[in-house]
């Protein structure tokens, strides 16, 4: 019995002594997602002699670097160009508008919270002597941002 005891204990001793190995994989998926403010801009009071200009700048904000385009319809009221319209007659008011986006590459900074964010320039210009009514004149205009 002794003898038994003995190469149970040797044998379960050398079963302790062997080992073997796993692996953990660790993944995750960065996506990139982003997003493009609206704004209201107000021209103010247009001017016959001068017409009227403003600018908006519109945030775009991405999690991570990423290079984007954003581009524009010709809002609701296009008919050779783009105009808005008077609030309750058919009358139209000319207008032009410029955009300055700004993409990024794999060189961009992260802003505060680890977002990216830079802001696409709209300039909007009535051009003076149209001779329209009194009132108020709006378009909408549908800005897209592809990234």
């Amino acid at each position: 019995m002794k003898q038994f005891l003995t190469t149970a204990l040797l044998l379960s001793g050398s079963a302790l002594a062997v080992s073997t190995t796993g692996t953990l994989t660790i993944t995750t998926t960065v996506n990139a997602s982003c997003t493009l403010a609206s704004a209201t801009l107000n021209l103010g009071n247009y001017n016959f002699v001068s017409g009227s200009t403003g600018t908006a700048n519109l945030a775009v904000t991405c999690n991570v670097p990423t290079l984007f385009t954003v581009s524009t319809n010709n809002g609701q009221n296009y008919s050779g160009g783009l105009r808005m319209k008077h609030s309750t007659l058919d009358k139209y008011l000319n207008y032009t508008m410029v955009t300055t986006p700004v993409g990024f590459s794999t060189g961009a900074t992260p802003l505060t919270g680890g977002d990216f964010t830079t802001n696409v320039a709209v300039a909007i210009t009535a051009t003076g002597a149209q001779v329209t009514s009194a009132g108020t004149y709006s378009d909408v205009v549908t800005l897209t941002l592809e990234y």
